[in-house]
Order: structure tokens, then C-alpha cells, then sequence
């Protein structure tokens, strides 16, 4: 009984599918960029227009047809359309879309107006503003563009994201040069930072002098690397070589900046911090990753304790939610705080 059902389920959905003059396929689904300008969707600069996606069409009939799109950021949107002068190409690109100007189409609205209606926003920072930009895509009857009842292909829809990038800010190990050297006590520390790339290179030096600058020490020999890191933490792995006791090191992280045009690229990267393995170190770690910690939260009250900690108070326990937590899990709230499902409010003393 269940192997007819199926059967029966498979059938009716390719009868349902079938029912389209054209089957669309988009490529990529969703991208994630840190970095867009508003010529990448000005028809007047094409040749900054990026190749946000692509899309495939398959079906030859294009009597009364047009290809339709809509790009929409929150209550802001753009409108094309279309008209094939003979049949629809197998494949387009966004840069054909938002050019306006793809060969073998008669063009009618363009993206221009949605540039203007966001004017303000872009010139704050030079940028297109952060958010969601979704492409909702279909081929329709012509002249009843974006009514389901004329669609003849399935809708597919592409979204890009806009993230603007923060940062790279060094929580634990370590101080930042000029401040003096942390004392850690484990042989394999976690590194931790904060920021919202991706794809981060961790470099770790060995310091046999006094070094004023980081462009000083990038002159040197890395200690050690890792590229390719995922995340905002690091675990110095026992294959690594090892840390000598009393000896002084400092790391630095580094990411690219996303952007769909790979010329314009830009890497960030951290300043450096200072540590070095001792056999005594708890206190001190601990009071440094509360530091690193609070330089993260733009609220009320945060300078003060700041300087009452660097002034010499100690901090007998962290409250959390009604319940005491050691200075290392402050990290896992700070990851919280940067994904925006903690928003800090207030931090206070007793």
C-alpha cells in the first residue's frame, strides 16, 4: 500500500509541474557579501555590474510571454520586464537583468528609480545599506506581469545579503601591544576574537625583542598559521609547535572583506596582543578576558568598570541570569550579542 501512494504522489506532482510553458532554474540561491556599491545595480555602469546569479530557463514557446522581475529591500523595490524579440536565451545573468540591456529583449522599467528612492541611505557610507535585496523571478503572459494567474514558469527567487563587516577585535589571550604581557597558563589556549567575516587567518609570532609597531613584527617569521578558520575561535592545536615558558608571543587575525567583484577586495585585520606561558595565570587571564569583553558593549556604565578593573578592584563573581558563570563563557554571550539574539541593556556593580 505505501509503494502506491507513492506512486501515486510522484505522478501527480509532475503533472502539477508540467503544467508550465518554461521551467526557470536560479543559481546562486542566496550569497552573502559584506560589500555592495550602488553601481553594481546602475544600468549606466555596467561594467561594475557583478554576476549575482544566473538563471536557466528551459521552454521555446514566447507568444505574448515576458520574463519579469522584482527586486525587493524592505519597503523598497524594482521593477523589470522582459520582451523577448524572438525565443528566450537558455541562460541569463544578473548582470543581463539589471543592465537592462540584454541582447534580443526590448526592455520596459528599469532599476534605476530604486537607486534614488534609496539615495540617503547610500550616501551615509558610500554602500548599498545592510539588508536582504530579493530577486522574485518569473516568466508571465505579457502585460499581466507578477499575476499568478498568468504565470507560465514556476517563480524562483535569488537573495543577496549585505552585511556590512565589523572589525576584528582580539578577546583572549593576551594584551594589546603597549599595555604589557598576559601570563597564560595553558600550553594549547583558545584563541577568541570578535567580528562577522569569514574564512580568518590566525598568525602567531615569537618575540626575541622589543617590538613598537605590528608592521614591525609582520616583517618576522610566523611562529605559526592557520587559514581557513571557520569561526571566531581557535584551539592552538598539540601538533603545533609548542609555547616556551617565559617566552613572549603575539597573534593577529586577519579576514577578506567579501565583495562580488574580487578587484575590490580589502583585508581586515586585528591589531596584536601579547602573551607569554607561566605557571601562575588564572587570575590574571580571567581578569583580561572580562576587559576584552566589555570593550565589545557600547552601553551605560561600561567605561567605569573598565576603569575600576585596570585601577586594581577585582570582581569576586559574574551574575548571568540569576546564576554565577566563570570569565570564559563570556564569550559564548558575546557570540550571542554579535548573531543579534542578545541585545545588551545594562551592566551594573554591587
Amino acid at each position: 500500500m505505501k509503494k502506491i501512494l507513492f506512486f501515486l504522489f510522484l505522478t501527480i506532482s509532475l503533472s502539477l509541474f508540467a503544467q508550465y510553458d518554461f521551467t526557470l532554474t536560479v543559481i546562486p540561491l542566496h550569497s552573502t557579501y559584506n560589500v555592495l556599491y550602488p553601481a553594481n545595480f546602475d544600468p549606466d555602469e555596467p561594467e561594475l555590474q557583478p554576476n549575482l546569479f544566473s538563471l536557466t530557463i528551459n521552454g521555446t514557446t514566447t507568444n505574448n510571454a515576458v520574463l519579469y522581475c522584482k527586486m525587493i529591500w524592505e519597503d523598497e523595490y524594482a521593477e523589470i520586464t522582459l520582451t523577448p524579440e524572438g525565443q528566450f536565451p537558455s541562460v541569463l545573468s544578473s548582470y543581463d537583468i539589471i543592465n537592462s540591456a540584454p541582447a534580443g529583449f526590448s526592455v520596459v522599467q528599469s532599476f534605476e528609480d530604486f537607486l534614488d528612492n534609496i539615495e540617503d541611505l547610500i550616501i551615509d557610507t558610500g554602500r548599498m545599506p545592510d539588508g536582504n535585496y530579493i530577486f522574485e523571478i518569473g516568466i508571465y503572459e505579457e502585460e499581466h506581469e507578477g499575476e499568478d494567474a498568468y504565470l507560465l514558469s514556476n517563480k524562483v527567487t535569488a537573495i543577496v545579503v549585505i552585511r556590512s563587516p565589523i572589525s576584528i577585535s582580539l578577546i583572549t589571550p593576551g594584551n594589546p601591544i603597549g599595555l604589557g604581557v598576559t601570563n597564560i597558563s595553558e600550553q594549547y589556549p583558545n584563541f577568541i576574537w570578535f567580528s562577522n567575516l569569514e574564512d580568518y587567518t590566525i598568525k602567531i609570532y615569537e618575540l626575541d625583542g622589543v617590538f613598537d609597531t605590528v608592521e614591525e613584527i609582520e616583517m618576522l617569521e610566523p611562529h605559526f598559521v592557520e587559514m581557513n578558520i571557520g569561526g571566531t575561535s581557535f584551539s592552538y592545536p598539540p601538533s603545533a609547535p609548542e609555547f616556551v615558558l617565559n617566552q613572549t608571543y603575539t597573534w593577529q587575525v586577519s579576514a577578506k572583506v567579501m565583495s562580488p567583484i574580487a578587484a575590490s577586495e580589502s583585508e581586515y585585520k586585528s591589531t596584536m596582543y601579547l602573551f607569554k606561558l607561566s605557571d601562575s595565570a588564572s587570575e590574571e587571564l580571567s581578569l583580561q578576558i572580562l576587559i576584552n569583553f566589555l570593550n565589545q558593549l557600547d552601553i551605560d556604565g561600561v567605561d567605569e568598570i573598565i576603569s575600576l578593573l585596570e585601577a586594581g578592584y577585582t570582581i569576586d563573581n559574574i551574575i548571568w541570569r540569576g546564576s554565577e558563570i566563570p570569565a570564559e563563557d563570556l564569550m559564548e554571550i558575546l557570540e550571542e550579542i554579535s548573531s543579534g539574539n542578545i541585545e545588551p541593556i545594562k551592566i551594573t556593580v554591587e
